[in-house]
């Protein structure tokens, strides 16, 4: 079940990174995109969503997920200028465990 779930997430991130690099590619067009830390300041504020995770988008791109305690989430992928875009946002957060003899 771990595992299931574990590609899921896997997919939802690929699927969240291919968003981006065209968002980024439009961003012009794309309305939610912000200086970085103005958007990190609103998480914050509006919803106490603090950072959970990051991973690079090659060297063009960094993905971060917000997380606040009541299950709110936010996905964003922040440009080498420093312009972020929200991609993906939602409730019901949960964390999953792997097991430490879980081969991927």
């Amino acid at each position: 079940m771990a595992r299931k779930s574990l590609l899921g997430w896997v997919k939802i991130l690929a699927l969240a990174g291919a968003l981006a690099l065209v968002t980024n590619a439009a961003s012009a067009q794309y309305q939610y995109c912000v200086e970085h830390g103005d958007l990190v300041a609103h998480l914050s504020e509006k919803f106490q969503e603090k950072q959970f995770a990051f991973g690079l988008i090659g060297h063009m791109a960094i993905m971060e997920v917000f997380v606040a305690e009541t299950g709110t989430w936010t996905i964003i992928v922040t440009d080498v200028a420093g312009r972020s875009c929200i991609v993906a946002a939602g409730e019901h957060w949960e964390n999953v465990v792997i097991p430490a003899d879980h081969d991927a």
